[in-house]
């Protein structure tokens, strides 16, 4: 026995342990992709901004003056305006645009005459420096610059994106590492390619911005749409293929790197490895035929996440040898004095079937485990008649849906039958007392039909009623859409509000808030529009929905009675029905052993308050 507890008691915290790991693995992905989305809205972010910038520069006022006065001998036909005062308007354009960007380090234009010489520069060495407008002399020609022969194929207005590498002076790598990325629009002017507007981003500060974006202990790798390093945990590996070093992602996440490759533009994938957690994520920027994207990889050690069940397990070590010390001393002594017994009428209850069906007590029971013995034995008989007494009433009710279905109405129908061939055939031989005779014989069966199949259906209602998981919300949305005709018609304006998912009996739930809705439609105020809320918050321990609206109200003398079958509060000429609505509306509450009732509503007609409890599967 004693063994039986410590092997209970070691497995279940094994178990609680194992689950509790899982959680937290589960719980380390969910953060990691929150993470990793956090960080490409950063990096489109800023993208974004810079895509803006260089298309709202490409059509500031002296990118057109400058084109205008070259194509017109050195002055602009417009105002008079040279070149050069074009190029100092323009100039002053862009310093300010330096200085409200200190991550921006040179805003160009330049021309497609004379070699795609600059002809207007502004530049700062590193982020946050002074900005300088570059003199005339140390403006450079650019024509041999890939993203210059890129950009100048683009179509009109379309923008170039280069990769993020090292900036480069005079074909070498400045020192310290200063990684951009170049965003270039050409201007045309008349159809005529005149030149392009550049802005070098450096983007290492928004590296850094995205890596310190995360909260929990775990390595980042950011890589460019062919795998290699931007940034890697060891500074000396990002921007490595610069220097010749051919290392890429899928040496060191060959599981991962597929995120890169996909087809699909913001793919991302979560996975746990034996001993560490991993996310990634692909990026897409910039016009989609460049195929520009950021590739983001985090990772942690399984150790870092599930360092709680660790802990967690060390203390639960400990209590369990207190346990064991503890069971140990109590096992020996309930051993003989419970177990045995117990173990006995244990054998007895299994052996209960429909071969046998009464509990038979093993003869050397005694005390305590004789009287449990029984009383479990008086239960299952209990329980026994009570199945036979439901089989019984099953039955019955089969028979009566049958005569209901099947006997009962047959007369009724064979009256509105010769009734309606009475009225069609012998109507203008009858005088106009007959005639009315007929009228309400007719319109008593139609109403006795509605009445048995009234009776008939509330008699079913539940009989094979299966629990689901069902989501309420979009159950009384349902009704409102078979309703939508009734609505439209009596412009009615329904609210549903949040509604829970429970365990109900759905088909039944959904003719619950039928009914309550279409009552609140029905029983309305003479050209009043109504006015229904429906509305659920927890209750004790279950959920309380209420149904409010503006109508005619219920008095507080008739709020029981309306519940009633057959029960009716008002005259057929006023209002349709058969009275059995709110019947099948309590049936359906009474099966999820909740309650129904009225109240006033603030509305100022009546609010249905309807109190669920879940079904127990």
């Amino acid at each position: 026995m004693s063994a039986l507890v410590i092997v209970t008691a070691a497995s279940s915290a094994g178990l609680i342990l194992s689950r509790l790991t899982d959680q937290l693995i589960e719980s380390r992905l969910g953060e990691l992709d929150r993470a990793t989305a956090l960080q490409a809205s950063m990096f489109r972010a800023r993208i974004n901004e810079l895509q803006r910038d260089v298309t709202l520069l490409a059509g500031t006022p002296p990118i057109e003056g400058i084109a205008r006065a070259q194509a017109h001998d050195g002055a602009d036909p417009e105002d008079g305006s040279t070149v050069a005062q074009w190029q100092r308007r323009l100039s002053v354009i862009f310093e300010q645009t330096l200085l409200s960007k200190p991550a921006y380090l040179q805003v160009r234009y330049i021309g497609m005459a004379d070699d795609a010489r600059e002809l207007v520069r502004v530049q700062r060495r590193r982020p946050g420096e002074p900005v300088e407008v570059v003199a005339d002399g140390g403006l450079q020609s650019k024509a041999d610059r890939n993203y210059v022969r890129q950009a100048r194929r683009r179509a009109p207005g379309q923008l170039y994106l280069s990769a993020i590498n090292l900036n480069r002076e005079l074909g070498q790598i400045e020192s310290p590492d200063l990684p951009v990325i170049r965003a270039a629009v050409p201007v045309h002017i008349d159809g005529e390619l005149f030149g392009l507007v550049v802005i070098n981003l450096a983007i290492q500060p928004t590296l850094v911005e995205i890596v310190a974006a995360t909260q929990t202990p775990q390595a980042v790798y950011l890589t460019n749409d062919q795998g290699q390093f931007l940034w890697h945990p060891e500074p000396g590996r990002a921007f490595a293929f610069e220097r010749g070093d051919p290392v890429t992602v899928d040496s060191v996440f060959p599981r991962l790197a597929a995120v890169l490759t996909n087809p699909q533009a913001n793919e991302r994938l979560l996975r746990a490895e034996a001993d560490r957690v991993m996310a990634a994520r692909s990026v897409a920027y910039g016009p989609p035929d460049l195929g520009r994207r950021l590739g983001i990889f985090m990772v942690t050690s399984k150790a870092d996440a599930t360092l709680p069940a660790r802990q967690l397990a060390r203390q639960a070590a400990l209590l369990l040898l207190a346990l064991v010390a503890v069971t140990i001393l109590i096992g020996v002594w309930l051993s003989r004095l419970a177990v045995r017994p117990i173990a006995r009428l244990a054998q007895a209850v299994e052996h209960v079937g429909e071969q046998h069906p009464t509990l038979t007590l093993p003869e050397e029971l005694s005390g305590e485990a004789r009287h449990l013995g029984k009383a479990l034995s008086d239960a299952l008989g209990s329980l026994r008649q009570r199945n036979l007494e439901l089989q019984a009433g099953n039955r019955e009710l089969k028979q009566f849906a049958y005569i209901a279905s099947h006997d009962l109405q047959e007369p009724v129908r064979t009256i509105l039958s010769f009734s309606s061939l009475l009225d069609n055939q012998y109507r203008d031989q009858l005088d106009a007392r007959g005639q009315t005779s007929l009228r309400f014989i007719i319109e008593s069966c139609t109403r006795m039909q509605a009445l048995i199949f009234g009776l008939l259906e509330y008699s079913r209602l539940g009989i094979e009623a299966v629990p689901t998981r069902a989501d309420l919300g979009l159950l009384a949305a349902g009704v409102c859409d078979d309703l939508s005709e009734a609505i439209k018609a009596a412009r009615a304006e329904v609210t549903v509000g949040e509604l829970p998912v429970l365990n109900v009996f759905g088909v039944e739930i959904r003719l619950l808030f039928q009914n309550l809705i279409a009552n609140a439609i029905k029983f309305r105020r003479p050209d009043v529009a109504p006015v229904i809320e429906l509305q659920a918050k927890p209750y004790e321990d279950g959920w309380l929905v209420t149904v409010d609206d503006n109508g005619i109200g219920i008095e507080p003398a008739h709020r029981e009675k309306v519940f009633m079958i057959f029960q009716r509060l008002h005259n057929r000429t006023e209002y349709s029905g058969t009275g059995i609505g709110l019947a099948h509306c309590r049936k359906i509450v009474d099966m999820h052993h909740g309650r129904i009732w009225v109240e006033d509503s603030p509305l100022g007609g009546s609010r249905f308050c309807v109190y669920l409890k879940e079904i127990r599967t």
